[in-house]
């Protein structure tokens, strides 16, 4: 467990670098992914800009929702947590969604065409991010002992003395596998909106099936996870886009403030 990486005389997160790190990958790939759609540069990157910012807000949001008990319990610890990559990843997806949506009203563009651009870069960030979330300790797996298993230190965040499902490295796996799907979906489909519908209802599946291998605290609505519940409907709306029932919704709205 490395949450902190020490460069001079610094405490830099390990989670903030591999954020960082993801976001400039998906900013790469998205120069790549922006020519199918002969998408100018600066609007991806501004496109992008703006769903990063929605997805930091939107993530500490969820975050601070899910965990609000500990922070009324003990503040300050709470507050470390936060600044040092306490997130939800659902939180962060709606905030970059409504971000990413927000600017291409803003300057009336095709928001589904950017919205697939988007995924496969999503999916490319969220893999590094998981890969953070593995160092920094949090998104912990339940109780395991067979391949793989991870054994934290004493004293650190996760349960130590006993091995765990090593969750955050296996979504990351999953998503770097997404990723080249969702490239490979993209540069076949000629439908749009089908490589936003991949995306939505393959990481709701993966996410939903994960979440009964982690055992981190993060909020329940009866006998599922918050994020197993979100799942459930991030599933069915990447189903709602591959039949192109979104893409018609919006046909109608184009004509009729056309």
């Amino acid at each position: 467990m490395y949450p902190v990486i020490h460069i001079l005389n610094y405490a830099i997160p390990t989670f903030g670098i591999l954020f960082l790190i993801g976001v400039g990958a998906g900013f790469l790939l998205a120069l790549i992914t922006a020519k199918k759609y002969a998408i100018p540069t600066m609007d991806a990157m501004f496109f992008g800009l703006f769903a990063i910012i929605g997805g930091v807000l939107g993530a500490k949001l969820l975050y601070i929702i899910v965990v609000l008990p500990s922070f009324f319990a003990n503040p300050e610890t709470a507050l470390i947590k936060l600044m040092t990559g306490g997130a939800v990843f659902y939180g962060g997806l709606i905030g970059g969604i409504l971000g990413g949506f927000l600017y291409t009203q803003v300057y009336h563009l095709d928001t589904i065409r950017y919205f697939d651009i988007a995924v496969p870069c999503l999916a490319l960030a969220q893999a590094f991010g998981r890969i953070g979330c593995f160092f920094n300790g949090c998104c912990y797996g339940i109780p395991y002992e067979g391949f793989g298993a991870v054994h934290y230190p004493v004293g650190s965040y996760p349960p130590s003395g006993i091995g765990l499902f090593p969750a955050q490295l296996a979504e990351s796996f999953f998503l770097f596998i997404l990723t080249l799907v969702l490239v490979l979906v993209l540069s076949k489909s000629n439908t749009p909106g089908f490589t936003t519908g991949i995306y939505l209802s393959g990481y709701g599946l993966f996410r939903f099936i994960i979440e009964f291998f982690r055992s981190d605290p993060r909020g329940n609505i009866l006998f599922l996870s918050t994020s197993q519940v979100i799942s459930l409907f991030i599933f069915l709306l990447g189903l709602l886009f591959i039949f192109r029932i979104p893409q018609r919704l919006y046909k109608k709205h184009l004509k009729s403030i056309g």
